[in-house]
Order: structure tokens, then sequence, then C-alpha cells
């Protein structure tokens, strides 16, 4: 797809797809980083197996650097401006692809606590995302079709 074929519509549409990532995982992993851990971690999760396995300080601070890595990737997508149409939105996918794998860690989570509501909410999150992952990949799949 170049810049001439893409729809005003869909460049919208993407440009906002990776602004609302960019928003949640920049305010999730850059306030989890200025925050730093916190004392109630410990009270959540401390009797579950991540107090054990891998840890609770490695499971908050690796849950942060996920958050930060799928920013970065929205950043990086929005900076080289793959929301054009000029190639294919392959950092925007991979930072959808990526947040899936942070619902779930998230979920996972939830999970142990028996926070069943926010189970329910996170896979919402997970179902919109993979919806998103549906549009990009079209707008990709435009991009490599043979003519």
């Amino acid at each position: 797809m170049n810049a001439s074929s893409a729809s005003p519509a869909r460049s919208g549409a993407l440009l906002a797809i990776n602004l609302l990532f960019l928003m949640v995982w920049g305010f999730a992993g850059i306030g989890k980083i200025v925050s730093g851990y916190p004392a109630w971690f410990g009270d959540k999760f401390g009797k579950t197996l991540l107090a054990t396995f891998p840890g609770l300080a490695l499971s908050y601070w690796s849950l942060a650097g996920a958050e930060l890595l799928a920013f970065a990737l929205a950043a990086c997508a929005l900076l080289g401006g793959e929301f054009l149409g000029r190639r294919a939105p392959t950092k925007l996918t991979w930072m959808l692809v990526w947040s899936l794998f942070v619902f779930v860690q998230l979920s996972f989570g939830l999970w142990l606590t028996s926070d069943f509501t926010g189970c329910a909410q996170m896979f919402a999150y997970f179902a919109g995302t993979l919806v998103s992952l549906h549009f990009v990949g079209g707008a990709s799949a435009s991009a490599n079709a043979p003519r």
C-alpha cells in the first residue's frame, strides 16, 4: 500500500490504535518506573506462586519491562509514520502481538489473586487487542498482496 492508496480513514484508524496503545503502555510502564516497587505488591501477591517463582520483585519489574517494550514499539511505529500506509505497519503489529502477552501476564496475576472481575476486564482488553491486530494485519496483508 503506498501513500496515495492509503485511505484517510484507514490511516486515521491506524493512528488512533497507535496512540491508544502508546498511552496505555506509556502510562503503565513509565508509571511503574517512576513510582518504584509498591508496598502493596507483597500484600497482594505474597501468598501466590509469584512469591516463590520468579519472586515478587522480579515479577513486578518484568511486568514493567514488558510494558515499556510495548511502549517503545508503539513509539517507534508512531515516529516511523506506519499509520500513513507507505509500508506495512510492522512495529505496530509486533506491539499488538506483544500486548497480547502483557495482557496474559496481567491476567495471570489477577487469576492468582482470585480477582475474577479483573480477569474479565483483562479478557476484554485482550479481545480488543485482537480486533486491533486483525485491522492492522489487514493493512499489512494488502501492502504485501501480489498485483
